[in-house]
């Protein structure tokens, strides 16, 4: 397989519709042998579904070194570097890395009736902070047939019916097909529907997932978990048509199926939304705890308004000031830079009454308070107010200045 690496390369960057490659006889014969003959029974702890309840018809196993040592041997297998590298090679995806949990590969087995609705998968392991790059399944099915469903299908967008073109690979044994992980690999496939005769096959395979700890910029997309689309109604849905009780019974079910889909997202939402208010709530302490830049023995009592944590004020600040001992001074520092309004009048007030009051243009500037007549014993309020205030080119803030120091005299 080595020897072809080119090849694979070749037909992985042409497929359409988007970029995969096709490898059949994937691993060694009598390799591929033993994993299906110690491919674990199907398992219903495994087969249970978040979205439509109770135990499914797909039972997913990630922790394959405890199935058999064969499934040992491919686990160490797949992890190594020379493996990884051959990857890369055949894709032109340089440092791949493994996931050693497997998260959401391992052994998948589907029985009859399952199907997968075309989805792309999640974009980014935030546990490991690596981006989800290919996948690659290896199926482990003897004899199966098209007609039976479960085909691998490839779409270019399920979302736009009349645009959307598959290209679908039969399951068969030992077959892999490597595809790339990106907001646009849309994948699935149909229902399996198996004859009565051979209800005791169940569709099996090898899902392992591989990443980066970079992508190129322009796939690089907000983190999401797997977005699903669901399957356009069949062709007998049309005007005149007399529905039969199977057809009932399907339509039924597909409007549950949707229905439960709606209601894991609007949890989806609550949850995030949750997530988003404690956050808020969480800045807006931050943000309540900064410190004005205070020299000399004073102490600032409670939250500053008006002050960033960059150093950066609003147009008004607000801040209660404990003295230590009295004050009889007090000298105001800032700084504006040179793309500010070319000046700025900027007002000093102490417990409301207004103490200062100079115009100031770009650089440092200091605005001074002398109470050596009337010096200041009990906590006081300092207050600021400068007009105009500026928005910056890239900054979504009024700003006024930057805060250097509040320096207080003393005796």
């Amino acid at each position: 397989m080595q020897a072809n690496a080119q090849t694979y390369l070749e037909a992985f960057l042409r497929a359409e519709p988007f970029r995969h490659a096709v490898i059949d006889g994937f691993f060694e014969p009598g390799f591929s042998e033993r994993l299906l003959a110690d491919f674990p029974a199907f398992s219903p702890a495994l087969a249970k579904n978040e979205i439509y309840g109770g135990v499914w018809g797909k039972a997913v196993n990630t922790r394959i070194r405890e199935i058999a040592p064969a499934y040992r041997e491919l686990y160490e297998l797949i992890q190594s570097r020379p493996f990884l590298d051959f990857m890369g090679e055949i894709t032109g995806i340089p440092d791949l890395l493994f996931d050693p949990a497997l998260y959401g590969g391992g052994t998948h087995e589907n029985l009859h009736g399952q199907d997968l609705d075309p989805h792309v998968d999640f974009n980014y392991d935030e546990a490991q902070r690596l981006h989800r790059r290919l996948n690659l399944i290896v199926y482990l099915n003897k004899d199966w047939r098209m007609e039976w469903g479960g085909a691998l299908e490839l779409h270019s967008n399920p979302r736009k019916l009349e645009e959307n073109r598959i290209q679908a690979y039969n399951p068969i044994f030992n077959r892999a097909v490597l595809f790339e992980t990106n907001e646009h690999s849309w994948h699935g496939f149909p229902k399996i529907e198996l004859p009565a005769s051979e209800r005791h096959r169940s569709r099996k395979s090898v899902s392992i997932y591989l990443y980066t700890s970079e992508r190129p910029t322009e796939e690089i997309a907000p983190l999401h978990s797997t977005f699903y689309v669901q399957r356009p109604l069949p062709d007998w849905v049309r005007p005149d048509h007399v529905l039969n009780e199977e057809e009932c019974k399907y339509l039924r079910a597909a409007a549950d199926r949707r229905d439960k889909w709606v209601e894991f997202y609007q949890k989806m939402e609550l949850e995030k939304s949750g997530q988003i208010a404690k956050q808020a709530a969480y800045i807006r302490d931050i943000l309540s705890r900064v410190r004005a830049p205070l020299t000399g023995y004073v102490m600032q009592e409670g939250p500053a308004e008006g002050l960033y944590p960059d150093g950066w004020t609003k147009a008004r600040i607000a801040l209660t000031v404990r003295p230590l001992e009295a004050v009889t001074a007090l000298r105001f520092i800032g700084w504006r830079p040179d793309y500010a309004p070319t000046s700025a009048t900027v007002t000093l007030r102490i417990n409301g009454q207004t103490a200062a009051e100079a115009v100031v243009g770009e650089g440092v500037f200091e605005i001074e308070v002398n109470r050596r007549e009337s010096p200041i014993a009990e906590t006081f309020l300092i207050e600021t107010e400068c007009n105009p205030a500026f928005r910056p080119e890239g900054d979504d803030r009024d700003l006024a200045f930057v805060l250097m120091q509040i320096r207080a005299g003393h005796g």
